[in-house]
């Protein structure tokens, strides 16, 4: 155990020093960002200047945005290229035989970005948006540290979510598109690009059945309070329920993955 927590340090310092390398993209990202968050907020106020709000508010959704974004900067991975990629070019062999598990390697290196993304852009634009917009604190601390935990248990649930879609890698020899899939699904079903309090009640109720709302929407709900205190407890068991079913469908997929793997190249 302790060996592998040196690897995974090495790994994400190694990424850490690549991501640094190269600043100009440091800087157009922030730039960007604060682009983006110009744009949101202007395409946000002219919609509730219309009136068709649905009893939220311009500060809750902001929030719900701009808050979320750092959580989900923890959650949000991607897999899929790095495994087609290590097919493609044969490393997937070289990777396999390694003493630090190929999962953990992907983790790491996942972690890395996301830290580096938080640190860099999530940060300034919530510092940014804090002073200019005016952001909602959570409703209780109550409500803050069952937000912690339900974003780690999001976490979880997208990155088996993230894992299952990049397998598909190993069966398709074209694999750019995976990253699309994946985002078309958490954008519909997950409120990644629209808050689920603003869906109609059938699609709301649709998303409900499925796991992407748990991973992306549901840790935002529980900060504003739009999942009252005694239904937390079942948000919780819900994730755990998704988890156990994601993670017995990610292990037969890798068996499986394994068996069939044929390297493309190299």
């Amino acid at each position: 155990m302790t060996a592998y927590i040196k690897l995974y340090c090495k790994i994400i310092a190694k990424e850490f020093h690549r991501l640094l390398t190269y600043r100009s993209n440091l800087y157009s990202g922030i730039l960007s960002g604060f682009f983006m968050l110009a744009v949101r907020w202007a395409l946000w106020a002219a919609l509730f200047a219309t009136g068709n709000a649905d009893g939220s508010s311009l500060r809750e959704t902001m929030t719900y945005f701009i808050v979320g974004d750092i959580a989900y900067n923890f959650i949000v991975v991607r897999y899929g290229n790095s495994i087609g990629s290590d097919i493609q070019s044969g490393d997937i062999a070289t990777r396999l035989i390694k003493p630090f598990p190929y999962h953990l390697q992907l983790v790491s290196m996942a972690n890395a970005m996301a830290s580096f993304s938080t640190l860099t852009y999530s940060l300034p634009l919530f510092i940014a948006a804090a002073f200019l917009i005016g952001l909602l604190p959570p409703i209780s601390a109550a409500a803050f540290g069952f937000f912690l935990l339900t974003t780690v248990l999001a976490g979880v649930i997208y990155n088996l979510i993230e894992l299952l879609i990049s397998y598909s890698a190993f069966w398709l020899t074209d694999y750019w598109h995976l990253s699309w899939f994946r985002g078309a699904l958490f954008t519909l079903f997950g409120g990644g690009a629209l808050p689920l309090w603003f869906y109609p009640e059938w699609l709301h109720t649709i998303c409900g059945y499925l796991p992407f709302k748990y991973a992306v929407y549901q840790p935002m709900a529980v900060y504003l309070g739009r999942v009252p205190v005694d239904e937390i407890g079942t948000s919780l068991l819900m994730q755990l329920f998704w988890i156990a079913v994601l993670f017995a469908a990610e292990r037969f997929v890798w068996h499986r993955a394994q068996s069939k793997m044929a390297v493309q190249g190299g």
